[in-house]
Formats: C-alpha cells, structure tokens, sequence
C-alpha cells in the first residue's frame, strides 16, 4: 500500500525532496534576517493592519500574519519557505499537467518553477509574500482554464479561492489577472461568443465578496497610502540591473533584480548563457510544435503572449519600450504599485515552464528508444539544477540563520517590567541598516526593532535610496524626521517626544549611531541601561498614552515647536500648530482609561480642559463622536466640552469600514467552502 501511495505521488514526494535537500542549511530552531523579511515575534505589524491603522497597500496578506503571529517565528520562517518551493513545483506541474497531458514535460515545468533565477534572489531578499502567491500563480491559471472551459459553479469556486490565495500579494495577483485576460481574450476570439462573460464575471462577484477585507480598507484609505508618492523617479531607482548584452536578454534569462549585492549561479558558470539558450530553444520547440493545435494551440498562444507581456514590462524603464511603459506607468494608477518591474519575470518563467514542457513532450516523442528518452528527460531536466546551482548550498551562503542578541531580550524584559502602557522611540533613523551581528553576506536589513520589543515601536519608514528619502508622510514619521534635522538646537528632546507617549529611548550601536550623541545632552532624558548593543534613555517628561491638560499655545511651526521646548515642558500644555489665543497654564494629570481593544478606549477619569491621546493622528480617532486637534503637529487632542462620568475613544475606521469587510469576506468564504463539501459529498 505504501509502495503504490509513493508511486501516485512520487513527482509530489520528488519536489519535497527537492524542497528539504535546499532547506538544510536553515534547520534550526534560529531566525533569517533578509532585507525585507523579519521574524514576527510579537503583534504591532499585525494590529496595524488588523485593525486598519495602515492600508493594505500589498494586498490581503493579514490571513499570513496571523498565521505568523501564532506559529513560532522559525517554524513559520521555514514552512513557508518549504510551502514555496514545492507548491512552486507541483502547481506548474499540475498546470503542465493539464495542458500537455505529458509526465516528463509536466516534471520539467514544475523543476524550473522551482528553481530558477528569480526565485533565487527574491528568496535571498526575503521577498516570500511575492513568492508565496508565485508558488501558487500556475494553480490559479489552471483552476480559471477550468473555469472557462466547465463554466459550472465549482471551478469556478475553486477559481475564486485558489485566486485569493495569489492575493495575499497584490503584485502577483495584478500579473495573475493579466494572465487572465490574455487567456479569456484569445478564447472569446476563437470561439465568437460572449457566453464566457457569464462565468467569468460571477468569478469576478464571488473573487470581489472573498477578498472585500482587504480591497475595501484599501480602496478608502488616506491619501498617505504609499502609492500615491511613487513617482516616475522610483522607476529609476528600481530599474533592473542590466549585466548581460541587454535588458531584453538580462530579463530574459530571468535576472535583473535592481540591487547588486549578491551573487548568482550566473557568476560561477562560464557556459551559463548555453545553459539559457537551452531553456529558451524548449519553450520555441514547443511553441512552434503546437501552436496550430485545435485542441490546445489557444493556450499554447496564449503563454507567447504572456511571455511577450512580461518581458515588456519586466524591462520597464531600461528597455526599448522604454517611452510606451513611461505612458502606461504615467496613466495606469496601479501599476505605479510594480515599480520594481523585475517582479514581471514570474510571466517569464511562467512561460518557459509551461512552453519547455510542451517542448520536452514533443522532443521525447519523437525519440523511439526508451533508454535514450530517458537520457534525453535527464538532461533537460538538468539543465535548471545546473543554471542555478546555488540553490543548493544555501544560496551560495550568502543569507544564514541566527537569533537577536541575548542582550535585545535584556532590553525587552526590562521594558516589561514597566507596566505602563507606553511606546519606544527606536535609533539610528533607518529603515533599512547594515547589522553587524547578522551573519549574512549582505548585512543590510530591515530595522530589527519592529518586530521585537513588546512594547510599540516607534521606527523608521524612509526609504532612503538614492533621490528619495522617504515615501511615507505619516505624522511619526514627519515629526521625527524634522527634529532629528534640527538636533543641535535642541536640549529637551524627552518634552519634545512625550506627546508621542514615548517613555524610553533606544539607540542601537549599529550604523551611524555616533550621530545620535545628541541623546547624552538632553536635560530630560536619562541614560538607565547600557548593553552591548544598546543604549537605553529614560524620558523623564513622560505623561502616559492618554493625560489631560488645561492649557493651550499657538505656534506658527515646528521650529516655534522646538524653541519653545527648550524653555518649558511642553507637554505640560496643549500645543497647536496655527493662530489663536494662548490660555497658558501648567497645570496637567495623568488619566485612568481601559484599553478595551486598541481601537477602544474608555477613560474613567475627570479630565481637564483638553484630553491628549498619544496614538498617532488621525480624523478617525473620535472622542465621542467628535473629531480631533491635531496636537504637536502629530497626535490627537480633543476639546472637553461637557462632564461626563467618563469618555470612550475610538478608532471610526475599524468599526465602519474593517469589521464589516471581515464579516462580509467571512461569510463569502463559508459560503463557498461549504458548496464545494456538499458538491464532494453529493
């Protein structure tokens, strides 16, 4: 029985081989650092986006950070890499498999999928999101094929989840409709008739109730949402790295990716170029095979196509069609969202996988003698282990596992024994930072600090590449940025940040933190703990997260904001950028509140004049229903006009527009599992 279970599955059980032999090297109860990939060791990351405190600008991916916020970080870490590698290969299989109906050719697809150039380097990068929706892209093309072809509710339910899943990135799911179209465009063509339009717009419906929990908060969020501030410039600075003849051969042969830190397979293989001219003459083989085909020829066109649309896009600003994709970026909203346009080689590789199968089909069915189509399906099959060996020697060692400083745990408990309910104001100002203790080749990563300390974290966003320093506008991030710029002049910084319920202050000796010396001079700030990796400041002008004062000061700016600071506690008042009258007094109290939620809090205390709330400003925060100052520049204050026995603050967005979508997706999402059960039962 097992015998005959592992001869069914054996391509399945080949791929998780193949997926465990590259994984060996990070088994280990120890974290990957990436540039963009951090362990989750704690929820700040996921109540943002939970609870609608920031847009879910790259798509529904809150099912994931859930999923990471309960499984321990390095379990999470490498079951996701393992689900990427072999859904990889098995959904470009099970797409191959369909569409060519030849094992060897099916095999191959799914090998190359797999393995190739590009998911090298955004594996390397800790691009997983991207590649979680890319392992499962070839399902969601099989399950629309299906649907076209059956038009009958269950595939296309299956469509719809399977096309959820890819939405858990927002890059991949554009690329993914763009696969879509292509496919349902030839098909109308071919079959002269818009009876198709029918099951593809109740996809269309049902994908749309699926996936409300994450288009609707991003549909009506701020204008601070990231792609708003992307600018032609982006295309510039993430342009593909052209390093072999051209952009069209560079993206072609599946690299390019913009920064130039890493090494590929590429840099040890002299021959690598024969190996390229190899997979591209399957995907042509196959192509030209098949492609006057009744049966399947339309497919067969269509993976042309997309793998001309990739490339056209995938070149993006460095390639002959240069000034047409400068017009569409120009006028298409959402593709300002790909400006790191390497990201449309998946088209590419998606292309070869399911083309070279074709061609690997054709190649061994000419061939009568079964020993030499075994050699020759060995040798194809080869050639993708071969032209990117260095999947197999943990990615030529250039990422390895390792854990935060014993000290950084330290830290944290130290915080913990703090009871109050405070933020952290964490140093140096970067994003992004070169980390000596992380044993990778390239040591920049994203600011570790996010997704450690228990305590909210308040860090940087800037991006800081060359021409733009940041993209993200959010009053944090502004007010911190302006004062670090004016950092000489100022001597009361703990006054300055209070308004932030920032109780302490963390510098990391990493980077440039020799800038950050200003710390040492402040009158109201105090070093309590030195490790060996941090500092750790105490803000004596700490107020708490919510505290009410009596009085009121006009500012003309943040420069006014920061003079002033130097002379007085200005925490102690109610500071407001703008015109009016001062009705000074020094006179301010903590306040009692429980935090029902962190999108509700309900003070049970008898305030001042005026409430200050710390939580980052915005419109939705109300006070009773009542919308708030914008106090400091940066959080919300609100105007005590009636007594009352006590105040709820609440967050209007999470009730108004988060909840309801949750609920709708929910319903939508029991509805169709539970069809495909009675249609499996029945």
């Amino acid at each position: 029985m097992h015998i005959s279970i592992l001869k069914k599955y054996r391509i399945e059980v080949i791929y998780l081989i193949l997926s465990i032999i590259i994984l060996i090297p990070f088994f280990s109860d120890k974290y990957l650092f990436l540039l963009d990939t951090l362990p989750k060791l704690n929820d700040q990351s996921l109540i943002d986006q939970l609870y609608g405190f920031i847009s879910p600008s790259y798509g529904g991916t809150l099912p994931l950070n859930i999923i990471n916020v309960i499984i321990p970080a390095y379990i999470f870490q490498k079951l996701l890499l393992l689900f990427i590698l072999f859904f990889s290969g098995y959904s470009a299989y099970s797409l191959a498999k369909k569409l060519t109906n030849s094992e060897i050719g099916s095999f191959y697809a799914g090998i190359l999928y797999m393995i190739n150039p590009y998911t090298y380097i955004r594996i390397i990068v800790g691009h997983w999101f991207i590649l979680f929706a890319y392992s499962l892209l070839p399902l969601g093309v099989k399950y629309f094929i299906e649907l076209l072809e059956n038009k009958d509710k269950k595939s296309i339910i299956k469509a719809t989840l399977i096309t959820s899943l890819i939405a858990f990135n927002a890059h991949t799911l554009f690329m993914a409709f763009m696969v879509y179209g292509i496919i349902l465009t030839l098909k109308l063509i071919k079959e002269k008739s818009i009876s198709l339009l029918k099951p593809v717009s109740l996809f269309a419906l049902s994908f749309s109730m699926i996936n409300v929990y994450w288009l609707v908060p991003l549909l009506t969020a701020k204008s601070s949402s990231l792609v708003n501030y992307i600018t032609i410039h982006d295309l510039y600075v993430f342009a593909p790295k052209v390093d072999s003849f051209s952009a069209l051969f560079t993206l072609a042969s599946m690299y390019g990716f913009w920064r130039p830190a890493y090494t590929y397979a590429k840099d040890y293989l002299p021959f690598w170029e024969v190996l390229f001219v190899i997979i591209i003459f399957l995907s042509v083989h196959g192509f030209l095979s098949y492609y006057k085909n009744r049966k399947i020829g339309i497919y067969v066109i269509s993976f042309a196509l997309i793998w001309f649309v990739g490339l056209f896009f995938a070149t993006g600003i460095t390639g002959p069609f240069k000034s047409i994709f400068q017009f569409l970026f120009d006028h298409i909203f959402i593709l300002k969202g790909m400006r790191d346009t390497q990201k449309f080689v998946t088209l590419i590789v998606l292309s070869y996988s399911i083309l070279g199968a074709f061609g690997l089909k054709e190649i061994v069915k000419s061939i009568n003698s079964n020993k030499a189509k075994k050699i020759i399906a060995i040798f194809f099959i080869t050639i993708p282990l071969i032209y990117s060996f260095t999947f197999f020697n943990g990615f030529d060692n250039q990422i390895k596992s390792t854990d935060y400083p014993k000290d950084w745990y330290q830290v944290n408990n130290f915080l913990n024994k703090d009871k109050d309910n405070f933020n952290i104001l964490f140093f140096p100002w970067h994003l992004y930072m070169d980390v000596h203790w992380v044993p990778n080749k390239d040591k920049r990563i994203a600011n570790p600090s996010q997704t450690f300390f228990d305590k909210y974290v308040i860090f940087a966003k800037n991006l800081e590449v060359p021409g733009i320093y940041t993209e993200i506008y959010t009053p944090y991030q502004s007010y911190i940025a302006y004062l670090l710029q004016n950092r000489e002049k100022i001597h009361n910084f703990g006054s300055l940040v209070a308004p932030l319920g920032v109780k302490y202050i963390l510098l990391t000796k990493e980077v440039d933190y020799k800038n950050y010396n200003f710390l040492f001079k402040q009158k109201d700030i105090k070093l309590v703990l030195e490790t060996k990796h941090l500092y750790v400041f105490k803000n004596e002008r700490y107020k708490g997260k919510i505290y009410s004062v009596e009085g009121v000061k006009y500012v003309k700016n943040i420069n006014d904001l920061i003079n002033l600071s130097n002379k007085e506690d200005i925490s102690k008042e109610l500071i407001i950028i703008g015109s009016g009258i001062n009705k000074t007094s020094n006179k301010w109290k903590p306040l009692h509140y429980k935090e029902i939620n962190p999108t509700k809090y309900v003070i049970e205390d008898k305030p001042l004049k005026y409430v200050i709330f710390t939580n980052e400003y915005s419109k939705d925060w109300k006070l009773d229903g009542e919308s708030p100052m914008e106090a400091y520049g940066v959080v919300n204050a609100y105007k005590i006009k009636e007594k009352r026995d006590k105040y709820v603050i609440t967050y209007d967005r999470f009730y108004k527009i988060c909840l309801p979508s949750y609920i709708i997706s929910l319903i939508s999402l029991i509805v169709c599992i539970t069809y495909l059960i009675k249609e499996k039962i029945n």
